[in-house]
């Protein structure tokens, strides 16, 4: 049974998705590093909606990994990303930067517009 999404405020704070991809050749890095990694992830685990590494469709092996981050700038994003052994080991061949606005999903508990046609309204100001 599906039922309609409640609104629900905005997020305080903004939400950066950060996607990184593995450079080649760099499989025994991210074994080498993953104690630290997760003793990272754990210790700011508050500051993640979610995270976790990526996958190719249908396949097994890691290509990388997505952050979405709540942080007050995006230097406050990258200096918590900086902190986390992953980046700073080389695993990562590219490290990309979006912000991100959660609109509607689970983890914010519903949706942020009151209708469609108010967010139209707001959009064209």
């Amino acid at each position: 049974m599906s039922t309609k999404p409640q609104r629900v405020e905005r997020l305080g704070q903004t939400c950066y998705l950060v996607i990184c991809t593995d450079a080649p050749d760099t499989d025994h890095l991210r074994l080498d590093h993953m104690v630290g990694h997760l003793n990272h992830v754990e210790e700011h685990w508050q500051r993640y909606v979610t995270a976790g590494p990526i996958r190719e469709p249908g396949k097994t092996a890691l290509v990388g990994s997505v952050f979405l981050v709540l942080a007050d700038s995006l230097e406050d994003c990258k200096a918590l990303m900086a902190g986390d052994p992953y980046l700073t080991c080389g695993l990562y061949g590219s490290v990309e930067y979006k912000e991100l606005t959660n609109s509607i999903g689970q983890y914010i508990g519903g949706k942020i517009w009151e209708s469609p046609e108010a967010l139209l309204a707001q959009i064209k100001g």
